[in-house]
């Protein structure tokens, strides 16, 4: 498995968004930017929940369908769609990469106290996905395991789909 590290370290603070009505999150060590949805470019072959390519400031950045990858339908891109830039080291090389999700929610302090085990069965997701599950203002949210999510053995897997 690919030894994914944050640029700037690791710390209590995560950034929560939506995927339908779920609530998930990412360690903001991570995180570059969030930018409004823009457009994205298909790159032919490629698994489904990778979306395509975008150019953020002239740098051209891969871009995953996260609701895709985590194995949940992927919602129609409305106002409050974003792209949440990550910049993070794979397998020795520093990458950026883009998440789609839903809608943005805010940045929680989260302790110790408030982190729970990734449950063993009846998730929706994958649990390599899954780094914990926490519970913030009577809410459950689930903080993604970027480990897993960018893998990328299985990013890079190209398919072929034959028409006859």
């Amino acid at each position: 498995m690919a030894n994914i590290t944050s640029k700037n370290g690791e710390g209590n603070q995560f950034l929560s968004f939506y995927l339908k009505d779920e609530m998930f999150a990412i360690n903001v060590a991570y995180v570059r930017e969030i930018i409004e949805y823009t457009h994205i470019t298909r790159v032919p072959m490629m698994q489904n929940f990778v979306a395509g390519v975008t150019n953020i400031r002239g740098n051209v950045i891969p871009v995953l369908e996260l609701a895709g990858r985590l194995g949940l339908k992927p919602s129609p891109v409305t106002k409050k769609s974003c792209i949440i830039t990550l910049e993070t080291h794979a397998e020795g090389e520093e990458i950026a990469i883009g998440l789609i999700v839903d809608m943005v929610d805010q940045v929680y302090d989260i302790h110790e106290s408030h982190k729970l085990s990734a449950p063993e069965f009846g998730a929706k997701i994958r649990k390599e996905f899954m780094q914990m599950m926490t519970k913030v203002e009577d809410k459950f949210m689930t903080v993604l395991d970027l480990e897993g999510i960018l893998k990328m053995s299985e990013l890079s897997k190209v398919t072929f789909k034959h028409t006859l």
